[in-house]
C-alpha cells in the first residue's frame, strides 16, 4: 500500500517539475490531480480497540452503553 503511495506521489512530482521546466502549465496541473488522488486513495488503517475482538469492550463503550439505561 505505501509502495502505489510513493510511486504515486513520484509521478505527481515529476509532472510538477516536468511543468515548471517545458513551461507547460497542464502537465503541472496533471501533477496536482495525480498528488490529490495519491492523497485519498490512501488507506492508513488505526485499529480501534472494540476492533481487536477482545472479550469485554472498552470502558468508554461500557460507559455509552449504561448511560441511556
Amino acid at each position: 500500500m505505501r509502495v502505489r503511495f510513493l510511486l504515486l506521489l513520484g509521478c505527481a512530482a515529476g509532472c510538477l517539475a516536468l511543468g515548471f521546466a517545458w513551461r507547460e502549465p497542464w502537465i503541472g496541473a496533471v501533477g496536482l490531480l495525480v498528488a490529490f488522488a495519491a492523497m485519498f486513495t490512501d488507506r492508513d488503517d488505526v485499529p480501534v480497540d472494540d476492533e481487536k475482538r477482545a472479550y469485554e469492550p472498552t470502558k468508554t463503550v461500557r460507559n455509552m452503553r449504561t448511560r441511556d439505561r
